[in-house]
């Protein structure tokens, strides 16, 4: 209890008069407030001053293509640093951020107990939050495939499943739990754009389980939370999913370009095909097979991240970034005559074991490695990888 609800408390009991009260009240508030400064922003990273994460010279074919494959092989190479604490920092924001977009309503009513607490036993009681059973609705929607079009799907304590299928509509089952009667929930066409309608603080949980055309769209946006993602069978320019709190699948997907985050859960990842791709995951496994994406970027916390690649299929040159933190790092690569490697492996406070054949070692120690394929001048693909764990193995057979 504060001191002017004290004061007051001492009133109500008959301890002191009004005017004592007056007068204690009048003390508090010319007291000198304290407050306690702010703690100091964390500090940034040592910069890597090891000359063996510079660039190396290029012995590649002189095209201008190769080239700029180098040039992008060596900003990867220098950017392969311990990013644990910023990916981190930035998955906690957003789960933080989720919680309180779905429970603010319950936030907001524990509020309004704690004030009506204060004013006395003769409040009236908080009113309470309406609570549905859970209800579903069969939704069929037709969609242009004659122009551009965005389909953008978001859910919150419930999964979501997508899955492509030859045809022109999309067939969905919306699985939900309402916070009032009558609360609006639909998918809906604007124009080119496809969503999901809702206001988040009238529902406690929204699902949906749906079919889609598989190529009907140019941009593909999913994201959810406290829930499983399942997406598979699908194309598009641009992909982008997000899941926070549970598994996540991605199967048999292509596109120019795809972004993925998860967190808290499994990730799984297999038969991809992208010219560029970025994949994040926090506390959970990673387990990937057949990426075939030319410009990769790959990043596990807390949790192994496993690479299995039976083969190198749509484009002559490949860049990979790929890290792990605080946990192992395993990844089975193809050895077929017209491919060559480039690695640069580090393992942090571990050791980095290699197994593929026909490598030259320009460094081999045991917390880093450089290696390069005898024949990968010649190569008609050619596989740079610049990889790096900390605090475990790193394996590459």
């Amino acid at each position: 209890m504060n001191e002017k609800l004290r004061i007051l408390k001492m009133i109500e009991d008959g301890k002191i008069t009004a005017s004592e009260a007056a007068q204690l009240l009048q003390a508090v508030d010319s007291a000198p407030q304290t407050s306690v400064p702010p703690a100091p922003p964390p500090l940034p990273p040592p910069p890597r001053s090891d000359s063996r994460y510079e660039g190396y010279e290029s012995n590649t074919r002189s095209s201008s293509g190769l080239d700029d494959l180098g040039n992008k092989f060596e900003s990867f190479a220098r950017e392969v640093a311990p990013k644990v604490e910023r990916f981190a920092e930035a998955v906690a924001d957003k789960i933080a951020g989720a919680a309180d977009y779905v429970s603010g309503a319950f936030t907001e009513s524990g509020s309004q107990t704690a004030q009506q607490g204060h004013q006395g036993h003769h409040a009236a009681p908080p009113p309470k939050r309406a609570s549905g059973s859970m209800m579903e609705k069969q939704i069929e929607l037709l969609v242009d495939t004659g122009g551009y079009n965005e389909l953008n799907l978001s859910c919150m304590n419930g999964d979501i499943r997508l899955k492509g299928y030859n045809g022109d509509k999309i067939t969905a089952k919306l699985t939900y739990r309402a916070s009032r009667a009558n609360a609006y929930i639909e998918l809906v066409k604007l124009g080119g754009k496809y969503f999901l309608k809702y206001e988040p603080d009238e529902f406690q949980i929204v699902s949906i389980d749906a079919y889609v055309p598989e190529r009907a769209f140019g941009i593909i946006k999913i994201d959810g939370v406290n829930g499983m993602l399942d997406a598979s069978s699908l194309s598009a320019s641009e992909m982008h999913f997000s899941n926070s709190n549970g598994a996540a699948t991605l199967t048999n997907l292509a596109a120019t370009k795809i972004t993925a985050d998860s967190s808290n859960g499994r990730f799984a990842i297999s038969s991809i095909a992208a010219e560029t791709a970025e994949f994040e995951n926090l506390n959970g496994p990673m387990d990937t097979d057949d990426l075939d994406i030319s410009k990769l970027k790959l990043s596990n916390y807390n949790a192994p991240l496993s690479i299995i690649m039976s083969k190198f299929m749509r484009y002559s040159d490949y860049v990979w970034s790929v890290e792990t933190g605080n946990a192992k790092l395993n990844i089975n690569l193809p050895s077929m005559p017209d491919y060559g490697y480039h690695i640069k492996a580090h393992a942090a406070m571990s050791e980095i074991r290699i197994g593929l054949t026909g490598l030259q070692y320009l460094i081999n120690e045991k917390s880093f490695v450089e290696a390069r394929s005898i024949t990968f001048d010649h190569a008609a693909k050619k596989i740079k990888l610049a990889v790096e764990t900390s605090n475990a193995p790193l394996l590459i057979n």
